[in-house]
Parts: structure tokens; C-alpha cells; sequence
């Protein structure tokens, strides 16, 4: 079987698109470090795109042709991605957020999208034609189609507008600042792809032309595609590293004196701690100096990074509760805007500091 250029290039170019999700999809999937739901949403997002663009992989390297039971295998998951976004984003600014009953109607279509598939994709290649002809071909991919790209713009539109009108912080400015970037990106290569499906009705519905069929037409499609994938792999590893996305700030004079009086005076004035996702690599780039640095004037008062700043987040949390945050929030919920990432996490770190749990401690 020949294979023309554009698609060898294509299929080089998704193939490491779909090894970079992946990986970094089972990274995320793992990573204990942040939030963990926000951790889970982008892995399963990850993962499931690589998956859909390995459907279009193979139909370019011709294994759908050769091997004709393959078709309609349940790897299409398309729909899923638009959701699966927004609620990323969502719980990546707001910490206290989680996925509920009430969220279930968004992932409505993606599960139908998933159950036609697994209905007929293990059934003999006769049916699977037969559906081809009666079904999909006439009306159901335009209908799919339509849906993937009015789901991905428009969940795509949401993300971007929950990120409007983020408060200026220190520390907040750079990280949304980022995922506004990400939202506009991927938003931009969605208006590609929706393009280029859209042309490709009009020609069929006109002139009974597949632009499809013409490879070179095809190609910044299928390219679209593959940058999608590079774009999320890339993405979701700064995401996992958050110290790459912050400014390098000017290196003062680290002098340790001088140093703790800053450390306190960011933690005070700035509160970063209430970033689940702060790591002592990012802190230190906040101040200007090595994380080895701080790591020494933390040792020189007897205390840890992980520790300090698990101190001011159970004060903030303490604080926030007096203020009657408990009235509209769970006692979770306010350990989450305080910071932590884990109930656990939370317990631990608030009886080390206060000597009691959380409800004891109000209760006396």
C-alpha cells in the first residue's frame, strides 16, 4: 500500500503526539503533588485524545483497510474533550470545587458517543458496513461532527470565560495568564479543524468533492489535529512544573537575615501557600533565589518548607471559618481554598499545628 507524503507526515507527527499524551497522561494520572482532581481531569483528557487522534492514525497508515474488523472500534472520544477541558480549568481556579450529580447532564453525549461505538465496534465487518451505508454515512457523521465542534467551542468559550477577571496576585498573574494561553491555543486550532469540516460539506453537499480524498487539502487538517496533541501534552507537563511558568525575577542579595524577612513577608503579604500547587522550586523562584537557599535559612529557624507553609495555610483556615465561610462551605471545602489538596493532608497538618482536629478544635 502507498501512503502519499502529507500523510506520512501527518501520521509521524500524531504518532509522537500520541505518545507524548500518554505519558504525561499517566504521569498526571499518578501524581499525588496539587490537586488531585484537576491531576485526574487533564490525565483522563490526555489520555482519551490520544485515543481519538490514534482513530485517524489509523486510518491514514491504511490499518482500518487492511484489517476491516477494526472499524468502529470504541476509541472515539470526541465529545468527551470540550467537558473534560472545562471542568479542568474550573477546578484549577476554584480549589473547593469537585464534580457532582448535578454535572453528570455534560457527559451525557460523550457516554452515547462511547456506547454506539462499543455497540458495533466488535460486531463482523458486514454489519459495520451496513451501518456505514444506512447510518453514518447519510446523516450520523454530520450530526457527530457538528457536535464535536459546537461541544469543543463552546466548552472552550466557557473555560476562557471563567478565566475573565481573575484578581492581579503576585503569584496568580503568571500561572492564569498561562492557562488563558492554553484556552486561546487550543481554541485557535478548533477553529481550524471546524473550518476545514465545514468547507468539506459544502464541497461534498455541492459538487460531491471529498476534500478528504485529495491529501495535500487534507493535510493542515490532519496537521490541526496533531498539534492539538502536542499542544495539550506540552501544556499539562508545564502544568506538572509549575515553577517553568513563572517570570524570572531579579536575584537580590540573599544574605539570610535579610532572605527570612522576605520569606515571611511573601508568605503575609501575598499568601502564594493558598496555590495547592506551590513547590518549593516555585517559591524559590518567586523570591529570585535557589531553592537550596531557602531550604538552608527554613533549617536555620528549625523548619521545613512543607512545614511553614502548611502553618499559614491552617491559620488561614482558621481565620476563614471564623469569618463564617463555613456557613455556605464545608469544612473541606475551606481546608481546599486554604490550600491543602487532600483531606488528609489537611488533617495531618491541622492537628501538628493546633494539637486537636478541626472539629474539636471549634467545638472548644
Amino acid at each position: 500500500m502507498t501512503i502519499a507524503i502529507p500523510d506520512l507526515i501527518a501520521i509521524f507527527l500524531s504518532g509522537f503526539g500520541i505518545l507524548l499524551c500518554l505519558v504525561v497522561g499517566v504521569q498526571l494520572f499518578l501524581r499525588q503533588a496539587g490537586i488531585r482532581q484537576s491531576n485526574l481531569l487533564l490525565a483522563v483528557l490526555l489520555i482519551l485524545y490520544a485515543l481519538t487522534l490514534s482513530n485517524g492514525l489509523f486510518a491514514m497508515a491504511g490499518i482500518y483497510a487492511q484489517y476491516q474488523f477494526l472499524y468502529f472500534i470504541p476509541i472515539n472520544f470526541s465529545l468527551s474533550l470540550g467537558p473534560l477541558f472545562y471542568f479542568f480549568v474550573r477546578s484549577r481556579l476554584q480549589p473547593s470545587f469537585s464534580l457532582q450529580r448535578r454535572h453528570l447532564p455534560h457527559f451525557v453525549l460523550p457516554v452515547l458517543q462511547f456506547l454506539f461505538y462499543l455497540s458495533i465496534g466488535f460486531r463482523s465487518a458486514a454489519y459495520k458496513s451496513w451501518i456505514w451505508q444506512e447510518v453514518i454515512a447519510p446523516c450520523g457523521q454530520f450530526v457527530e461532527e457538528g457536535l464535536v465542534i459546537l461541544l469543543a467551542l463552546g466548552y472552550l468559550g466557557a473555560a476562557y470565560r471563567l478565566l475573565q477577571g481573575i484578581p492581579v496576585m503576585f503569584w496568580k498573574g503568571p500561572v492564569y495568564r498561562w492557562l488563558r494561553r492554553f484556552t486561546i491555543s487550543l481554541a485557535f486550532l478548533f477553529l481550524i479543524s471546524s473550518g476545514y469540516e465545514i468547507l468539506d460539506w459544502v464541497l461534498y453537499g455541492l459538487f460531491e468533492y471529498n476534500l478528504f480524498n485529495t491529501p495535500w487539502m487534507a493535510f493542515p487538517l490532519k496537521l490541526s489535529y496533531a498539534a492539538v496533541s502536542f499542544l495539550i501534552g506540552y501544556h499539562a507537563y508545564l502544568y506538572q512544573h509549575q515553577s517553568l511558568i513563572l517570570p524570572e525575577p531579579p536575584k537580590p542579595p540573599a544574605e539570610p537575615p535579610e532572605l527570612s524577612a522576605r520569606i515571611d513577608a511573601l508568605l503575609e503579604n501575598h499568601k502564594p501557600y493558598l496555590d495547592p500547587e506551590l513547590s518549593l522550586e516555585a517559591f524559590a523562584k518567586l523570591l529570585g533565589v535557589h531553592r537550596n537557599t531557602v531550604s538552608k535559612v527554613l533549617s536555620s529557624r528549625g523548619e521545613s518548607f512543607r512545614g511553614l507553609v502548611n502553618r499559614y495555610r491552617v491559620e488561614e483556615f482558621i481565620r476563614l471559618v471564623q469569618e463564617g465561610q463555613h456557613e455556605h462551605l464545608t469544612l473541606l471545602a475551606i481546608a481546599f481554598e486554604s490550600g491543602f489538596n487532600s483531606k488528609a493532608s489537611f488533617n495531618r497538618a491541622f492537628k501538628s499545628h493546633t494539637g486537636s482536629s478541626p472539629t474539636a478544635f471549634f467545638q472548644n
